[in-house]
C-alpha cells in the first residue's frame, strides 16, 4: 500500500511539474478591450492527473500550481491566484468526477463538455466580482458588457483547446507512467463507485456557484 501511494505521489509530481512548464506557454493580452484574461494549457496537465487519479488529485494540483505560480511568474499576486485555482478546478473536478464514474472515451468527452460549462459560468460569476476589485478602475458596468464579446468566448475556447489537447495526450502520458510503473489503472474498467469527498468536491464547486449568484444579485440590488 505504502510503494503504491509512493508511486501515485511521483506520477502526480511528475504532472504538477509538467503542467507548471506548461504555463509559461501563455498568451497574454490577446482578448480586446480584456487584457486581463491569459491563455494557457497548464489544465492539460491538471486533467491528466483528475483522469489518472481522480477529483482530489486535480483539485490538490490546481491549488498547488496556483500558488506556485503565485510566488514566480504571476503578477497579480492572492486575487490571480485565487482566480486561477478556481478556473483550474472547475473544470479538472468535474471532468474528474464524470470520468471516475464513466472510465472511457464517452465518460471523458461527458466530463470536458461538462466541465467546460461549470468553467464558464463559474469564472463570468467570478470575473464580475473580482475584476473591479484587482482593477478599480474597470466597473462592474464594463465587466457585463465584456460578457458576449469576451468572457463567454474566452473561457468556452480556453477549455475547449485544453479539453481536446488532454485528450490527445493522455494515452501517450498513461503509457509511459505504466511503462514506468507509476500508473496501472487500466483504461475501460468499471465505474468507480461516487465517494464521499466526490460528493464534497459537488458540493464545494456547486456552493462556489451559489454564492457567486448570489453575490451579484445583492450587488446588483445595491445591498453590497
Amino acid at each position: 500500500m505504502q510503494n503504491n501511494r509512493t508511486r501515485q505521489l511521483t506520477a502526480l509530481s511528475m504532472l504538477t511539474a509538467m503542467a507548471f512548464l506548461m504555463g509559461f506557454l501563455r498568451l497574454r493580452g490577446a482578448v480586446p478591450g480584456a487584457q486581463f484574461l491569459t491563455y494557457d494549457p497548464k489544465d492539460v496537465g491538471i486533467l491528466l492527473g483528475g483522469f489518472m487519479f481522480g477529483p482530489v488529485a486535480a483539485l490538490l494540483m490546481s491549488i498547488v500550481l496556483a500558488l506556485l505560480e503565485m510566488v514566480t511568474v504571476s503578477e497579480s499576486g492572492p486575487i490571480g491566484a485565487l482566480m486561477n485555482a478556481l478556473s483550474s478546478a472547475s473544470l479538472t473536478c468535474t471532468a474528474a468526477i464524470v470520468y471516475s464514474r464513466m472510465r472511457n472515451f464517452k465518460g471523458a468527452i461527458i466530463g470536458l463538455v461538462l466541465g467546460t460549462v461549470v468553467v464558464t459560468t463559474t469564472m463570468i460569476l467570478w470575473n464580475y466580482i473580482m475584476v473591479p476589485i484587482y482593477m478599480p478602475f474597470i466597473t462592474r458596468e464594463a465587466v457585463v458588457a465584456l460578457i458576449i464579446p469576451a468572457l463567454l468566448p474566452f473561457n468556452l475556447i480556453k477549455a475547449g483547446i485544453n479539453s481536446v489537447l488532454a485528450l490527445l495526450v493522455y494515452k501517450h502520458v498513461s503509457a509511459a507512467l505504466k511503462a514506468a510503473r507509476l500508473y496501472s489503472f487500466e483504461l475501460g474498467t468499471d465505474a468507480a463507485p461516487l465517494r464521499r469527498r466526490d460528493i464534497f468536491i459537488l458540493v464545494l464547486l456547486a456552493a462556489t456557484v451559489v454564492a457567486a449568484l448570489v453575490a451579484v444579485v445583492l450587488m446588483l440590488l445595491g445591498v453590497i
